[in-house]
């Protein structure tokens, strides 16, 4: 009886709902839909190549068009103020975002804040900032966060989730919102940056989910009790897991999961996550993953393996107490080994046995589960 209630409650809401824009585009309590997503950003740079990737019968494919068919729901893609080469840009991440919008995925807007990579140690600011003051600094993330935000609505591709900053653990737009080592004190401050770019996105379209997003799951505790207490808004934890950087203990991990659920009571998204399928590699660029010290005893680098380890994520979300395992992204699934020229990459790739595909650009097992329910 409780059952039949709760469907015909949610009837009732994607009824009332039809008629607005962002009925089938936002999260919400009521409607709430387990993300199978993947970080696509390299396309910005790989979909110059025309790299061939192949479905599991050796067949040509689309790889968005593919992804999305087979289960993916949620697109991530990152941005960059003002990058090197244009990868990455503004203009970049519109012209995907339509073609995320054709498949009807859900959009994920990763802002880094930063002309390039922004990571817990690498937290650089656009250099059109790099000399503003504190108040200079926090009227130019407003105005840029708005800018982004406006564009991208008025062609029609609204993120459903909008991240403030990419693995912000020691805040970011260094030293502004720095919060490492001599900053440990700064955190007004960085709560002042983070809480004004959720600002301007909010004032752009409400139904925008926003995310704050550190890289380690017992980090966040926490990262997000002292985020919290200094009055940072925001609506979803979003949170990076490569075993090999942050813990190899699985019912340590569950139980972190649980812990940030029912402290904080927010969705949780596991924003980046990969797994190797060998250690093996197709191109003379180290590799991030290389041995079996760097991976879980219980998951080998093996094509079954990889699909193992994706399969224990999902159940491990789902477990989450309060539902509030909102899911993942798959980072860099894409990222193949390529010939490029001399200042890309090295004529590879880091990532190459961490894809989905094999060294061939045919699809492996994993994408089995993005289909599955």
């Amino acid at each position: 009886m409780i059952k039949r209630i709760l469907f015909l409650l949610s009837i009732v809401i994607i009824i009332s709902c039809s008629g607005d824009d962002h009925s089938n585009r936002h999260v919400t309590e009521e409607t709430q839909k387990f993300y199978k997503g993947m970080d696509l950003s390299f396309q910005s740079e790989l979909d110059s190549y025309n790299i061939q990737y192949k479905d599991q019968n050796n067949n040509a494919i689309d790889l968005l068009d593919y992804v999305t068919s087979k289960g993916s729901n949620l697109i991530r893609l990152r941005l960059w103020h003002t990058p090197e080469g244009g990868f990455n840009s503004l203009e970049k991440v519109k012209q995907y975002a339509l073609k995320i919008k054709s498949t009807g995925a859900d959009f994920l807007l990763d802002i880094h804040y930063s002309d390039t990579w922004a990571d817990p140690a690498n937290q650089e600011p656009p250099l059109f900032w790099s000399t503003l003051t504190n108040s200079e600094i926090k009227n130019a993330i407003y105005e840029y966060t708005k800018k982004v935000i406006s564009e991208l609505k008025e062609q029609g591709t609204t993120p459903t989730i909008v991240q403030i900053g990419n693995e912000t653990n020691s805040g970011f737009l260094w030293d502004y919102g720095k919060i490492w080592n001599e900053f440990d004190n700064n955190w007004l401050q960085y709560i002042a940056l983070s809480n004004t770019a959720e600002k301007a996105v909010k004032e752009i379209d409400p139904n925008i989910k926003t995310m704050i997003h550190v890289a380690g799951i017992n980090f966040a505790r926490f990262f997000f009790k002292k985020f919290e207490e200094s009055g940072g808004n925001y609506d979803i934890i979003g949170l990076s897991y490569y075993p090999q950087f942050h813990s190899k203990n699985l019912n340590q991990i569950k139980n972190d999961l649980s812990f940030l659920a029912v402290t904080f009571n927010k969705n949780i998204l596991l924003t980046e996550i990969s797994y190797p399928f060998t250690f093996n590699w197709n191109d003379n660029l180290n590799n991030f993953i290389g041995d079996q010290s760097q991976i879980l005893n219980e998951f080998p680098a093996t094509p079954d393996g990889q699909k193992d380890y994706l399969e224990w994520i999902i159940k491990t979300l789902k477990e989450i107490p309060n539902n509030k395992g909102l899911g993942f992204c798959y980072w860099a699934p894409d990222w193949v080994a390529f010939e490029g020229n001399e200042n890309t990459y090295s004529n590879g790739s880091s990532w190459e046995n961490q894809c989905i595909f094999d060294f061939e650009h045919k699809v492996l097992k994993v994408i089995e589960v993005f289909s599955s329910d």
